[in-house]
């Protein structure tokens, strides 16, 4: 129940039984994980951005999801340290944290 390719992060957010046929709590899993790697999305970082306090416009995603890829090529997975550090050194950061 994690998932890490961008196309499965974008319809399990959108509608979660799209690529999770049961509950993951059937099997004692507490909830799915959006983990952000090379192949993930905007979708998937908007959303972990989101969950960390960050909401983006479609322009502030695209300046940081640029930043994202060029982190995640470094590093396997990027977990919400990593999202905050992409986001501060982003060109928009100032207007991100004004809005």
């Amino acid at each position: 129940f994690a998932h890490s390719s961008g196309i499965h992060q974008d319809g399990v957010i959108k509608n979660r039984e799209t690529y999770e046929i049961i509950d993951p709590k059937a099997v004692g899993v507490t909830e799915s994980a959006i983990i952000l790697t090379a192949r993930s999305g905007r979708a998937a970082l908007a959303y972990r951005a989101k969950n960390v306090g960050y909401e983006l416009t479609k322009l502030q995603l695209d300046d940081v999801y640029s930043n994202f890829l060029t982190f995640a090529d470094k590093k396997k997975e990027i977990n919400d340290n990593d999202i905050h550090q992409i986001i501060e050194t982003s060109n928009i950061y100032r207007e991100i944290i004004s809005a």
